[in-house]
This record gives structure tokens, C-alpha cells and sequence, in this order.
């Protein structure tokens, strides 16, 4: 049964009456055809290009069928058609006058999409950033102001995943669905603004329909989404003995398996958002023409879209950093730092990233530089501080102040809800590193600096 979620329902909430966007094109005859002459108003339904000639010619509706007449026969009258309608109209049109709108099949898509946001809410891989929706948003009504053609009126809805995976696809009923990892990969508006406007040209096509009604008939859908969140339990097991800093969410860490499993091939087969390498050209050339035509409306410099992105930026670069990717982890991080946007958790996991990648002089003294500005702006926290602190004077042999950071870091742990099974592990692993380094208090240990 599926389950329902109000918050969810209100986002997609679908129009019962018919589209108000016009489906049709008027022409003028030009020369005579069939049983219209010089003169005569037709109403043009679609477009196709000929198989064997390669000509492009207008669908024609007249009683009972549609015939197709070189375009060279017919003026086409002005119309108020967009940019996406006339894409529309060129690529789709013919087939919905052929075949009709299909609405059993769309219908099927749009609970897939209900099932799939809610599973991603019920799992906790929903991102949320409420100034980062609304600027998503502020795109996409730029991109596509208007309702989309379709046999109910439908407007566009965007979810965030929290996922390393840089991907981003499309619902046939509007919704779009982008990772953090896709929007922390953007570096200016133009690029965020591509991958809007490729997933608009997606669901505009239709493309979502035509691959369902593939997998339809070749029999390949893949599981209800119940059994991927128990498919990806062995995923999720993968990351159960990693440590976190008590700010970091572990349920987060665990996601990075999770959210994988909801964007397998196998998973976007279901939904039709298994793109082919023509779909994908399409689209592609779709947005690259609409950017062409529309960028004087984007209007964030790099500064602008950099701090409305950067949680996102933030939030990927400590995925990366728990799935071992330190390198990109570092990029990310350092790109918040160089625009001055870096706050205690990006100092924090640039310091760790540093120890991690290097041991010489420079790179720990780097990091500890890191660990004073994040101290500087943080509210008292984040307790990785002080360990993190304590673990790089360590490895320098400065063992005074090092322990003196340790002892900070385990009375913040005896601060904590004892409880929790993440707070005794971590004052397990204090108390030993005190006893076996002979650390028994802050300005006395046993051992020295040869």
C-alpha cells in the first residue's frame, strides 16, 4: 500500500482539468494538397521528418485522420508558442495525435514519483536547505515559466537526495531530483542552470514515458521501492564502524550507502529516467540553445551562487571525506575557503583533510591553523575540535599540548548523555590513548621528546 505522506501530497498536488497550453498550430496552404486549396486555414498537429526522403513534413488534421504534407506547402501562422512548446510540438506532437496522451501509463509514473519521494523523506536522504530550494526554483521559473504540455496540467517540483553520486533526472509529472553531489559539482550558475534545463527537456519529451513503455514491453521493471530499502541494508552495513565528529550526523554517514541503492541503473529503468545516448544528445543541445538565447536572465556572479550552494558544497565534501575521497573532498572544501565562506565545520574538515594527506611540517601546522579558526567561530559544539586539535600536535611530538587537547576533548564527552553508545565508545578510546601515553593530566604525561 503506498504510504502517504501530507507534506509530500501537497507537492504533488495535479490539476484534473485539461492543459491550457495550446497543442496545436495554425497554417495557411500554400499549394494544394489533398482536399485543401491555396488559401485554406489548417491546423497543424506535428512534425516528422520523412524515412526515406529525410524531409520534414507537417502532420495535417482533417475528419477522421492525419495526413502528412511536405512543409514547404504550408505558412505557418504566428503563435505564442515557447521556446519548450515549439520543442515540444517538434518532437512530440505527432505521437500524442497518433496515440493519444497515454494517461494510463503517465498516471503510473506520477505515483512512481509520489512512492519515490516519499521513500527518500522516510529514509532520511531528503536535503534540506530552505534557501536553496527557493533559489532552485527561482531557475526553474525562469527556464520554464509556464505549465507544460501534457493531459493535465502540471508544474515542476524539485527534491534534493543526499548523495556524493553528481546525477540528476526528472519525473514525467515535473518533479525533479537532484544529489547534493550534482549541485556541489556546479561551480556557476550556468552549470546549475544546464542541468535544469536538460531535466525540463526531459520531462517536456517525454522521454520518462517512451523508456517505460520499453521496459513495458520487454517486461524489465525493476523492484518496488520496499525492497530496495532492504536491497541496500548491506550497503549501509558498510559504513557502521566509521567515527564521526558528534556535529556530523552518523544516520548521515550511513546514507552515502543508502541514498546509492535509489540511483542504480536498475532504478532509473523504473522510473524511465535510464536516458539513451539520443535522449541525453537532446537534451543536451536543448539547453545549450535555451542558455544561448536566455542567459541575460541568469544573473549570479560567482560569489551569489557559491553561498546559496554551499551547504550543499559543505554537506558533499564531508560524504566525500567519510567515503574516503579526499582529494575531491579537499576541492570542495577549499572552495568555500577561498570564497570566505568556510565556517567551524569546513575548518574542521579541512584540518582533517590536511593530516590525512600529508605529515610534513607545513601541512600540520596548516591544519592546526585550521583547527584555531574553526575554534574562533565555533558556539562549543563541535567536540572533534580539541581530538582533532590533540591529534596533530601528537604526530608533531608536542605531547604537552596534546595532551592538554585531549583532556578537553574527553570533559566535553563527560558533558555528553553518557547513553549513548556513540559517546562511550568515544570515551573508551580517550581513556586508553590518557592511560597508555601515560597522559594522566593536562601538564603531566609520560612521555618526552627525545
Amino acid at each position: 500500500m503506498m504510504k502517504r505522506s501530507l507534506i509530500l501530497l501537497l507537492i504533488f498536488v495535479s490539476f484534473l482539468q485539461p492543459s491550457f497550453a495550446q497543442q496545436y498550430k495554425e497554417g495557411i496552404v500554400n499549394r494544394r494538397f489533398d482536399l485543401f486549396q491555396i488559401g485554406d486555414t489548417v491546423k497543424v498537429v506535428g512534425v516528422k521528418t520523412n524515412d526515406i526522403t529525410g524531409r520534414i513534413q507537417y502532420a495535417i488534421k482533417v475528419p477522421y485522420q492525419t495526413v502528412l504534407v511536405n512543409m514547404d506547402r504550408v505558412d505557418l501562422l504566428p503563435d505564442d508558442f515557447s521556446y519548450w512548446d515549439n520543442l515540444w510540438f517538434d518532437n512530440r506532437a505527432i505521437d500524442v495525435a497518433d496515440k493519444g496522451w497515454e494517461s494510463k501509463n503517465r498516471e503510473l509514473l506520477s505515483i512512481e514519483a509520489m512512492e519515490y519521494a516519499d521513500e527518500i523523506k522516510q529514509n532520511n536522504l531528503l536535503f534540506e536547505d530552505e534557501l536553496l530550494y527557493d533559489y532552485l526554483y527561482q531557475l526553474i521559473f525562469k527556464i520554464h515559466p509556464n505549465y507544460l504540455i501534457k493531459d493535465k496540467n502540471r508544474v515542476f517540483h524539485i527534491i534534493i537526495i543526499k548523495s556524493t553520486e553528481p546525477t540528476y533526472f526528472s519525473f514525467e509529472n515535473g518533479m525533479i531530483v537532484l544529489t547534493t553531489g550534482a549541485i556541489a559539482s556546479a561551480n556557476t550558475e550556468q552549470e546549475l542552470v544546464n542541468m535544469l534545463a536538460e531535466s525540463v527537456a526531459n520531462i517536456v519529451l517525454d522521454h520518462n514515458l517512451i523508456n517505460l513503455n520499453h521496459a513495458i514491453r520487454a517486461e524489465n521493471r525493476a523492484k518496488t521501492w520496499g525492497n530496495i530499502a532492504a536491497f541496500a541494508s548491506a550497503a549501509v552495513m558498510a559504513y557502521n564502524g566509521e567515527r564521526n565528529g558528534v556535529y556530523y550526523s552518523f544516520d548521515d554517514a550511513l546514507n552515502i550507502g543508502l541514498a546509492a541503492s535509489y540511483l542504480t541503473y536498475e532504478n532509473l529503468q523504473r522510473i524511465g529516467a535510464n536516458y539513451n545516448q539520443k535522449q541525453l544528445e537532446l537534451t543536451r543541445q536543448a539547453s545549450q540553445i535555451f542558455w544561448e538565447n536566455n542567459s541575460h536572465y541568469f544573473t549570479k556572479d560567482r560569489s551569489q551562487f557559491i553561498a546559496l550552494t554551499s551547504n550543499a558544497v559543505s554537506y558533499t565534501a564531508w560524504q566525500e571525506f567519510h567515503s574516503k575521497n579526499y582529494e575531491y573532498a579537499l576541492k570542495l572544501a577549499e572552495k568555500l575557503e577561498s570564497m570566505g565562506m568556510a565556517m567551524a565545520e569546513e575548518y574542521l574538515l579541512l584540518s582533517k583533510l590536511y593530516r590525512k594527506l600529508g605529515n610534513d611540517l607545513d601541512s600540520n601546522l596548516q591544519a592546526l591553523e585550521y583547527i584555531k579558526n574553526a575554534k574562533s567561530m565555533d558556539d562549543g559544539r563541535i567536540i572533534d575540535l580539541d581530538l582533532e586539535e590533540g591529534l596533530i600536535y601528537f604526530r608533531m611530538e608536542d605531547y604537552n599540548n596534546a595532551s592538554k587537547a585531549f583532556h578537553q576533548y574527553k570533559e566535553q564527552l563527560l558533558s555528553l548523555d553518557d547513553s549513548d553508545q556513540r559517546v562511550k565508545t568515544d570515551l573508551k578510546f580517550i581513556n586508553q590513548l590518557l592511560h597508555r601515553f601515560q597522559m594522566n593530566d593536562e601538564s603531566t604525561i609520560g612521555l618526552t621528546k627525545d
